[in-house]
């Protein structure tokens, strides 16, 4: 209702805006036709009477081109209109499908706390049950906050993060990552040269802990997981490889979609944010996410960062 809104009101200007100027336009060509060949008192009857039947037509012709432009520019100023509210409705059903998916996964965790609330608070009981039921509860608002955070985390602009930007080694950038993990002895960090990037350090970092957590999530716990450092060109290039279950091409394509996660991962913790976090981090920093991967053969993630100039 509000885009329908706006673009009839777009249309409206539109309209305006372009019969207004051919108005100024008509007027401005008649105004000069006139001045331009004044002919009173210069020159015999005949020929004033040629001149005035020629205003007469210029006049005629400049109205049935006003009343065409009242049948043609409306159309022409919505086809206007839709082509501009375009950007606007898919930014609009964009976050609409986020709100949404936002909705339900809150919906999610504050449900099952309400439900051990509930269940505790039923009926007398030993102090282990509600012992029980607290750590239950504590599951459930440990993933309320952590998706809360995710939330507010992509909701941060570009500029708000600018002004924390710091030169930052990559190797030492990684390693303080890993250590976020609960088994870091099984991650392999090697680096062929020594690399900087100008960033902000927390966020980062959080985007290497989403990639190790993901490469370990979604592997055997013997499997290791090697990150390698490295240049190309003008950007650094941090490799995070696993040989865990791996993604088809279709989920590839979805890996980044925010609350999206694929059939293999729902039986896992998550919220699907991570990846999408990465790659909102990545852009926040000049720089990219790609992803390679085959079912059944691991996943490298590639998370790419401009050198400092």
């Amino acid at each position: 209702m509000i885009l329908r809104r706006a673009r009839w009101r777009l249309t409206l200007w539109f309209a305006t805006i372009q019969l207004v100027l051919y108005g100024a336009f008509a007027l401005a060509v008649y105004a000069y036709a006139t001045s331009a060949f004044d002919i009173d008192g210069a020159v015999d009857r005949p020929v004033a009477q040629t001149a005035e039947a020629g205003f007469a037509t210029l006049r005629v012709a400049l109205l049935l081109a006003f009343a065409a432009l009242l049948v043609v520019v409306p159309l022409t100023s919505h086809a206007l209109a839709v082509v501009a509210m375009r950007p606007v409705q898919a930014s609009f059903e964009a976050q609409q499908r986020f709100v949404d998916d936002a909705s339900h996964e809150l919906r999610t965790p504050l449900s099952a706390l309400r439900a051990q609330l509930e269940l505790a608070a039923s009926r007398p009981r030993s102090p282990e049950d509600y012992r029980a039921a607290i750590d239950r509860s504590l599951i459930a608002t440990e993933s309320l906050a952590s998706t809360i955070s995710d939330l507010l985390l992509l909701s941060r602009s570009e500029h708000e993060q600018g002004a924390a930007f710091e030169r930052i080694e990559a190797r030492d950038l990684v390693e303080r990552a890993v250590r976020h993990l609960p088994h870091p002895d099984r991650i392999d960090v090697h680096s062929s040269v020594t690399a900087y990037v100008v960033g902000s350090r927390g966020m980062l970092e959080r985007a290497l802990v989403n990639l190790l957590t993901n490469a370990a999530r979604y592997s055997s716990e013997d499997s290791p997981i090697s990150v390698a450092i490295h240049r190309r060109s003008t950007m650094m290039a941090i490799e995070v490889t696993d040989s865990g279950i791996g993604m088809t091409p279709a989920e590839l394509q979805r890996a980044t979609e925010r609350f999206w996660r694929a059939d293999a991962s729902r039986s896992t913790d998550g919220n699907g944010l991570g990846l999408s976090i990465v790659s909102e981090i990545a852009r926040m920093h000049h720089g990219s996410l790609q992803l390679r991967s085959q079912p059944d053969d691991g996943t490298t993630a590639t998370l790419f960062l401009p050198l400092p100039r």
